[in-house]
């Protein structure tokens, strides 16, 4: 890991970017909300598929980065994890999916996509990459800190809802070429063809 000028061991911390994605520092993780405007964090957003084709909609709980929000399962990269494993662990900690099964992810692109968010009036800065994980199942256990009830939507139905605004992510970003994506994972009957792809 690159070194930072006056950055101390933590236990459990953030990684802050420029716009350009050239880390700045390290952060303690309840240090979050003292970011300035101009500053990055990563994350990571999942489309739960199951099986009849409907997306998993989170209403989160009136606490935290988007209090009482519609959202897809999502969290922060933590420490030193790579995308998927923090894709993984969110699986789990939110929706109870086991590990065995959340590796099933499939990224939906190679580049994060830069989303500005605003919560509390202020603006929260994330590289979000996308995830898609079909399942043969709806079953899920909550993690009802954090969410407060789940929908299950059909999946045009969802996109309509990211692109109005109704969710926590912006309406500035075009979303189109990971919805089609998503739909490709969907249609295909083969999960194993189209995590090769």
């Amino acid at each position: 890991m690159k070194k930072i000028k006056g950055c101390k061991k933590l236990d459990n911390y953030y990684k802050v970017y420029d716009r350009l994605k050239n880390l700045k520092r390290i952060i303690a993780t309840n240090q979050e909300k003292q970011l300035d405007e101009e500053e990055w964090l990563e994350g990571v957003s999942c489309f739960v598929i199951n099986e009849k084709g409907e997306v998993l909609i989170e209403k989160r709980v009136s606490k935290g980065l988007t209090p009482g929000k519609l959202d897809l399962c999502s969290g922060h990269i933590d420490n030193e994890e790579t995308h998927t494993q923090a894709m993984i662990r969110e699986l789990k900690e939110e929706l109870g999916i086991e590990a065995e099964e959340a590796m099933n992810v499939i990224k939906l692109d190679k580049n994060a996509a830069p989303l500005e968010f605003v919560s509390a009036n202020k603006k929260r800065n994330f590289f979000i990459t996308f995830y898609c994980l079909k399942r043969v199942t709806s079953e899920v256990k909550i993690q009802e800190e954090e969410i407060e009830k789940i929908v299950w939507l059909p999946l045009e139905e969802t996109f309509v809802l990211i692109n109005s605004g109704r969710t926590k992510f912006p309406t500035s970003y075009d979303y189109e070429p990971i919805f089609q994506k998503v739909r490709d994972i969907c249609k295909d009957r083969n999960i194993n063809e189209a995590q090769e792809r």
